[in-house]
């Protein structure tokens, strides 16, 4: 692989950054709204990306790449992303 050349990263992969990126932003427009309707609509929303980033995070391992499941940094991140999946449904719901 040349410099600047970057492997292609499993499609699993990319929808739970992108599951986390979603959750990111709405807290972060959550933490910056005093509107109580926005605010209203922003927790609802927070919940349903909540659920799907479970739904995400709890894929069965089988169908992570084998490469990406010796990567003990990737696991460590997986698993995090789950705890806080689990704890964001626990709480919004």
């Amino acid at each position: 692989m040349s410099w600047g050349d970057h492997a292609s990263t499993d499609s699993a992969t990319l929808r739970l950054a992108a599951a986390v990126a979603e959750i990111e932003g709405l807290h972060a427009a959550l933490a910056h709204t005093g509107e109580p309707e926005r605010r209203r609509r922003l927790l609802a929303e927070l919940a349903r990306s909540a659920t799907r980033l479970a739904d995400l995070a709890a894929t069965p391992p089988g169908r992570i790449p084998a490469q990406a499941r010796l990567n003990s940094r990737r696991q460590r991140r997986r698993a995090a992303v789950l705890r806080g999946a689990r704890w964001l449904t626990d709480r919004l719901s």
